[in-house]
């Protein structure tokens, strides 16, 4: 779950580092919203496979991390979208 979680730090990090610096950052920001849902939603999945039926439960910090994962791979543009668009910048026809 940290190594996720770290990966999805470094691709937020260098998408700002990009903008800082003036670059394009279309691609570097798709891929870390892409890496951050999927970091996310795996490390609720998880969590979720701990902590058993107790992580399925509204009361449950585990239960809400799930929810929110889930929403983060719809809100802000789906993960097929973010790969449409991580596609369509490495110039890849019909992406």
């Amino acid at each position: 779950m940290e190594a996720r979680v770290h990966t999805a730090r470094l691709a937020y990090r260098s998408a700002a580092a990009a903008l800082v610096a003036g670059r394009p950052i279309r691609q570097q920001a798709a891929i870390a919203k892409l890496v951050a849902s999927n970091a996310a939603m795996d490390n609720a999945r998880d969590a979720t496979q701990v902590f058993g039926g107790a992580g399925f439960m509204n009361e449950s910090a585990v239960g809400r991390f799930y929810r929110d994962a889930k929403v983060l791979e719809i809100g802000e543009g789906t993960s097929e979208i973010q790969r449409m668009v991580i596609a369509r910048e490495l110039g890849l026809a019909g992406a």
